[in-house]
């Protein structure tokens, strides 16, 4: 095949470049173009090499993946910068600002027992992010089937979808809306700081957020958005009651549900099995709102990969619920939003 995205890897641990380089050469539609052992020699390759994605290792010695990151986008920009990082804060917060600053998306590195654990749970993450980018370079080309199923886009081509099915011009939120739920992926970090930094003011009722994120990066993003919000935002706690006027953010590896108690809501961290591969899921969230009586919800679906939350905005949709998705003009991945496009169960496309 002469389509192939062209990768680089760059990593100062020898070892995660070679696990790294063993993934890209088994994914689909992917060819390694080239490592680096750090942040001034691959942008000493880059000019030679020509990659249309790199793997950027966040904390190396000398130049880091945040200075590497700003050298890439201010003189290569077209090149997509994946960045790849450790469970620790540290990681979890150069990581997001590696976000706010052109990276595409982030993985983490696995947490496995042997190499074998380690390429799978790469090939796992990188699979969909590959395929995206295959997409976008070549969108006549034909994918292959594990592709395919990993592309996670409602649609099959770039023309746009046919007019939903129940969205009408009287469409409108009908009285005092009780509580807020959002579903969003990869770009989510700024779509999400974009949000909050543009609401002028405490909402009056509680704000539940699943994105896709693993432990201890959610807790980074939470006291981000709660810098530059006027409301509290935080992760939530198995147990707690939400406040009106309060944020609360899935923790990274958990699902968060809800539950009516008293004229309020109270909130559920569960470690079950995940959802759409999701851990947390939009779906698990959105489905245990829908299951509670006599209340008026507003439900967002934003930028992500997958199909995440198609089912549980359908549920909540039966329910009366008022539903935005995010355009395809403002989404890094317009997975999420458009499959929810495709279904036609949402009132507004902003």
């Amino acid at each position: 095949m002469t389509d192939m995205i062209k990768v680089m890897v760059v990593d100062d641990t020898i070892t995660y470049r070679q696990i790294l380089s063993k993934v890209v050469e088994t994914l689909d539609h992917a060819e390694l173009a080239g490592t680096a052992s750090s942040g001034k020699t691959a942008l000493m390759k880059i000019p030679t090499i020509k990659p249309d994605v790199i793997f950027l290792d966040v904390m190396m010695p000398d130049m880091d993946g945040i200075e590497t990151l700003y050298n890439i986008k201010k003189d290569f920009p077209n090149i997509a910068v994946v960045m790849v990082s450790a469970f620790d804060m540290e990681n979890a917060k150069a990581t997001l600002e590696s976000l706010e600053n052109g990276a595409l998306d982030f993985i983490a590195k696995p947490v496995a027992q042997n190499m074998a654990d380690g390429i799978a749970q790469f090939q796992t993450a990188l699979t969909p992010i590959v395929s995206l980018l295959f997409h976008e370079k070549y969108p006549n080309a034909n994918l292959t089937t594990r592709a395919r199923q990993q592309i996670f886009v409602a649609r099959e081509s770039t023309e746009a979808p046919s007019a939903p099915s129940v969205r009408t011009e009287a469409s409108s939120i009908k009285g005092k809306v009780d509580l807020v739920t959002i579903g969003i992926s990869t770009g989510g970090p700024n779509a999400l700081h974009s949000l909050f930094i543009g609401i002028p003011e405490v909402l009056p009722c509680p704000v539940l957020i699943v994105q896709h994120m693993p432990p201890m990066f959610t807790q980074s993003l939470a006291e981000r958005l709660s810098s530059v919000s006027k409301m509290d935002i935080t992760e939530a706690v198995d147990g707690e009651i939400a406040h009106p006027g309060h944020v609360y953010i899935a923790p990274g590896g958990k699902h968060l549900l809800a539950k009516r108690q008293g004229t309020g809501f109270s909130l559920s961290v569960t470690d079950t099995p995940p959802v759409n591969h999701c851990k947390p899921a939009v779906d698990v969230l959105f489905k245990s709102v829908s299951e509670i009586k006599n209340i008026n919800v507003l439900s967002l679906i934003l930028t992500g990969m997958g199909r995440d939350g198609t089912e549980g905005i359908k549920d909540l949709k039966a329910k009366g619920t008022f539903t935005i998705i995010q355009d395809e003009k403002t989404s890094v991945v317009w997975g999420m939003p458009g499959s929810v496009h495709e279904s036609g169960n949402y009132d507004e496309m902003l």
